[in-house]
């Protein structure tokens, strides 16, 4: 039987929609989203638009994505309104592609994420060192998931690269149903999972190994560069047969980093740990005397490609930050001019009132 419960519907939910003290209004969770519309289960299933105060009162990150939980207002012939987000356990996030600094929300109230890569000339240690970022400082702890065992070329050096991320890692073949049980056991009932990765990397025919059935379009890639394309042109949540749900996603052609630079040591242990033996407890590691992390790069112990990535990252997260301080001072700037104007507009009635 499909109820709420089975999407993870519980009391802490429950509390939230009571205390919003709506009539006519009903919880549901967002199942798809189609671009113009959204699907929410109810658990029946609802084709649903935003209504204009929740857009008009909303930032975009704000607005409902799929995995949320949200309070529609049904009409007939299973249509509704989306009236309220309730509040998220989690969201995963990334910078915007482009000059921008808008935060984008992939997915929320995620779980676990899975993130995909395959053996073959897909295989990128940068982009999973990103992913392992994102998702820590989202307080979601990734598992990477390497497909297309059998395509693998240098398969014990890319093991090597891996182990040293710290990152629970499955090997799988979704074409030959290989890993496919290890990564079902670790979606228990009531938990979301999402797949996460580039176009060709094979998160539909996983998610299609996962379900038991052809759900998902899939399609051949070019073995020139194994370069996929985006056979999934939306988010979509899944029930999967042993309890659980699973969430789709179109490829991912770049991740931006959105977060704060505290959440490095997270992901980049590794260095952290080295970082204990510096001389000065405030070294950037990049050419201070006696700094033990450029001792480990000189002596081999630690790749310079690592230690690249941890800069990288860095500079990267700061500027990001620079850059939403002074956009958030310009703001408000621009309220404080806002607020002096209907001031001088209500003082200006004043006057006009005095005078008749």
């Amino acid at each position: 039987m499909i109820d709420l419960q089975t999407y993870g519907y519980n009391n802490q939910i429950a509390a939230a929609v009571a205390g919003l003290g709506l009539t006519g209004c009903v919880p549901g969770r967002v199942v798809a989203d189609y671009g113009s519309y959204l699907r929410v289960a109810v658990p029946e299933g609802y084709d649903c638009e935003i209504s204009g105060s929740l857009m008009h009162r909303s930032e975009k990150y704000q607005l409902p994505k799929v995995g949320d939980w949200v309070v529609i207002q049904p009409s007939d012939l299973n249509k509704a309104v989306v009236q309220v987000v309730l509040p998220r356990t989690s969201e995963i996030n990334r910078k915007t592609a482009g000059n921008s600094n808008d935060r984008q929300v992939l997915a929320t109230n995620i779980d676990i994420a899975f993130v995909v890569q395959a053996l073959d000339l897909d295989f990128n240690l940068m982009r999973l060192e990103r992913y392992s970022y994102q998702l820590r400082q989202s307080h979601i702890e990734p598992v990477f998931i390497f497909n297309k065992a059998d395509k693998s070329v240098d398969l014990d050096a890319k093991l090597h690269q891996i182990e040293a991320l710290g990152v629970p890692y499955i090997i799988t073949s979704a074409i030959k149903h290989e890993g496919i049980d290890k990564i079902k056991a670790l979606i228990h009932d009531s938990k979301t999972a999402v797949l996460l990765g580039s176009s060709g990397v094979g998160k539909s025919t996983l998610t299609n190994a996962l379900l038991g059935a052809y759900h998902q379009k899939t399609a051949a890639i070019r073995e020139s560069d194994s370069t996929g394309r985006h056979t999934t042109s939306h988010r979509e949540l899944f029930l999967l047969p042993g309890g659980g749900m699973i969430i789709d996603t179109p490829g991912i052609r770049e991740l931006q980093l959105w977060g704060e630079a505290e959440y490095l040591d997270q992901s980049f242990q590794d260095i952290e740990t080295l970082a204990l033996g510096c001389a000065f407890n405030n070294c950037s590691h990049v050419k201070e005397a006696h700094c033990a992390v450029l001792a480990a790069v000189a002596s081999g112990n630690l790749a310079s490609t690592r230690l690249d990535s941890y800069h990288k990252f860095k500079n990267e997260l700061q500027t990001q930050a620079f850059a939403a301080a002074s956009l958030s001072a310009k703001h408000k700037k621009q309220r404080a001019r806002r607020m002096r104007k209907v001031i001088e507009m209500d003082e200006r009635l004043d006057d006009y009132s005095d005078l008749s």
